[in-house]
């Protein structure tokens, strides 16, 4: 399952920077905030997934255990305008 959100669908920017958060005991105990560390201090795109095993170790565990990998992309950098 995935849920992708895109400000900038033109993004220059190769770089993809990912992190698994974990909520704990039915979302009562939720995951830090990420510090997305942009240059520019913006992003071009998010992405929240979870995948089979994720989904199995909240099954097992009841819900107690919830796993997500963010993955986002930083803005390239405005190159500004140039008077003429």
């Amino acid at each position: 399952m995935t849920t992708k959100v895109v400000s900038i669908y033109d993004n220059d920017s190769v770089v993809k920077n990912t992190k698994t958060t974990w909520s704990f005991a039915w979302g009562l105990v939720s995951p830090k905030d990420i510090d997305a560390d942009c240059e520019t201090k913006r992003m071009s795109s998010a992405t929240n997934s979870t995948n089979i095993g994720h989904i199995l170790l909240s099954a097992i565990t009841l819900g107690i255990v919830v796993p997500q990998t963010i993955e986002w992309e930083c803005a390239p950098p405005d190159p500004g305008i140039e008077e003429l």
